[in-house]
């Protein structure tokens, strides 16, 4: 009779340590994934009249724009976002990290470019362009070149620009300028010269959009737009 009750015993002890490895195998089994990285943007360059196109034949008001990023650690796919005066013109998702796509020409474009995985997704930086054209007697300005930066130290965010026209002198250049905190306007001014503003205070975690409309002497004008999370 002790003999089989011991035979019991360790036959439990067996049992309980296969179903331990089982689970504890199957727990280490599992691969975890991680947020994609944010893309960098390459093609077309930001704040610049766009060079490189290809001539659609069979309209020569039309453009065809190669619009490249460098790949995002852990992305299984981008989704690419064009708009042109704040309505989108296009958003595709794809797997590559190169796309063309056909639009007007002498406009001002803004583009993102957004790395998704099963985990979540994150977004480029926005960036901004003008397509080629040939108008007659007035070029439309060069989307201005933005740089905003926040000290890590003072948590002091600086704001400037350069803008930039083919038939007009950067003096003769005015500005509308518009800076928004998670999609609450904080500053808004217009017809403006300068080409900076006074330094301010950023909150940690914020989202800031600093959006630049820059105006020739004819009323021409194009759009530039940059986001900031601070972090």
């Amino acid at each position: 009779m002790i003999i089989i009750k011991n035979i019991k015993i360790i036959c439990f002890f067996i049992s309980l340590g296969l179903l331990v490895s089982c689970g504890g195998g199957s727990s280490d089994g599992e691969q975890k994934e991680n947020l994609p990285a944010k893309p960098n943007l390459s093609l077309p360059v930001n704040g610049e009249n766009c060079s490189t196109y290809v001539v659609v034949a069979s309209d020569n008001t039309k453009a065809e724009i190669s619009f490249s990023w460098a790949g995002a650690t852990y992305a299984t796919s981008y989704v690419l976002v064009v708009t042109q005066a704040g309505t989108q013109v296009l958003n595709k998702e794809i797997s590559t990290t190169s796309y063309k796509v056909i639009l007007d020409k002498g406009k001002t474009y803004s583009w993102t470019v957004t790395a998704k995985n099963k985990k979540g997704v994150n977004a480029s930086v926005t960036n901004s362009f003008t397509t080629p054209g040939n108008p007659i007697g007035n070029y439309v300005p060069y989307a201005a070149v933005i740089n905003f930066n926040v000290n890590a130290t003072s948590s002091m965010a600086s704001l400037s620009w350069v803008g930039k026209d083919e038939d007009s002198a950067a003096t003769d250049l005015k500005y509308d300028i518009e800076i928004k905190k998670d999609n609450v306007v904080i500053q808004s001014l217009t017809n403006q010269t300068l080409t900076s503003i006074t330094d301010f205070a950023a909150v940690l975690n914020a989202t800031y959009q600093i959006k630049i409309n820059t105006i020739d002497k004819q009323g021409s004008y194009s759009t530039s737009i940059v986001t900031y999370t601070y972090k």
